[in-house]
C-alpha cells in the first residue's frame, strides 16, 4: 500500500471516527525559517529550517541547521505525500561535525548506517522493514502540518522511523485554534499534540502551526522542556502575521 492510500485509524473504540491521512506537502509554505531555542525562558541556541521542492524529482527537501546547546544539522527528502526518500544527521559543527546516520528508503525498507555517540568511528549497518505509513522522524512536525483540514478533537495515527529507535507509532490529536505570539509576529494557529511511542518510552510534542494553508511552524514544545519560536521567515509570502 502506498502512502497515498494510507488509512490512519483512531483508537479502535466504539463510536470513534476513522480518519484518512491525506498528507500533501503542497499545503506547506516553502521558504526559510529562523527559530530561537529557549530552555527555562532563556535562549540557548538558534536554528534555520528550509523547505524546498526539487524541480527535478518533485520531492520535497527539508533541512535544519542548529547552533548552540543542541548543535546539529540534518536533511530529509520525501515525496509530496511524505513517503520517505532519504535522511541524514550530523552532530556538531565545522571540523568537529560527525555523521550520526545516513539512510535511504525504498518501498518498505530502509538501509544505511548509524554511528554510536560513544564510538563515533564504529558503524552499524541498517537494513530494516518499515510500516507502510512510515515518515522519517526528522519531519514528523511537518507531517502533522500537511493534513487537509483541522477539526478540533480529531485523532490520527501513522508511523515514524528513527535510526536509533526504529519504527514507532505516532498518535496525533488536533487541538484548539488560538493566536500565538512569537518574535516574528502574532499568528492564528492550531495547537497539535502528538505522542511517539518509542521502544525507549513515549515522547510527547506540541506544535503551533498556521491555521490556513500553505502552513508553517510557529512554535514547538519538546519532551525535554525546550521550546522553539519563530524569529524570521523568508520565501513565498502567505499567512503573514496580523
Amino acid at each position: 500500500m502506498s502512502l497515498v492510500g494510507i488509512i490512519c485509524l483512531t483508537l479502535a473504540m466504539a463510536g470513534e471516527q476513522v480518519a484518512r491521512c491525506d498528507f500533501d506537502a503542497t499545503r506547506l509554505r516553502t521558504g526559510s525559517y529562523s527559530f530561537r531555542t529557549l530552555v527555562d525562558g532563556k535562549e540557548v541556541g538558534r536554528s534555520r529550517i528550509q523547505i524546498s521542492k526539487s524541480s527535478d524529482s518533485g520531492n520535497y527537501v527539508f533541512s535544519n541547521v542548529v547552533i548552540g546547546s543542541f548543535s546539529q544539522s540534518w536533511e530529509a527528502v520525501a515525496s509530496p505525500r511524505f513517503a520517505p526518500v532519504s535522511a541524514k544527521l550530523s552532530f556538531g559543527q565545522g571540523s568537529a561535525a560527525r555523521t550520526a546516520f545516513d539512510l535511504s528508503y525504498q518501498g518498505n525498507r530502509v538501509t544505511g548506517f548509524i554511528t554510536s555517540q560513544k564510538e563515533p568511528f564504529k558503524r552499524r549497518e541498517v537494513d530494516e522493514a518499515i510500516a507502510d505509513d512510515t515518515v522519517d522522524q526528522r519531519i514528523d512536525w511537518a507531517t502533522v502540518m500537511a493534513f487537509k483540514e483541522y477539526v478540533e478533537g480529531r485523532e490520527f495515527k501513522f508511523h515514524v522511523y528513527d535510526a536509533g529507535t526504529g519504527n514507532s507509532l505516532v498518535s496525533v490529536r488536533i487541538g484548539k485554534s488560538e493566536k500565538t505570539a512569537v518574535p516574528a509576529g502574532s499568528y492564528e494557529t492550531v495547537r497539535i499534540s502528538y505522542r511517539i511511542d518509542k521502544r525507549s518510552g513515549a515522547e510527547t510534542y506540541e506544535v503551533f502551526v498556521t491555521k490556513q494553508a500553505p502552513r508553517f511552524l510557529v512554535k514547538e514544545k519538546f519532551p525535554n522542556g525546550s521550546v522553539t519560536e519563530l524569529v524570521e521567515l523568508t520565501g513565498p509570502t502567505s499567512g503573514m502575521p496580523d
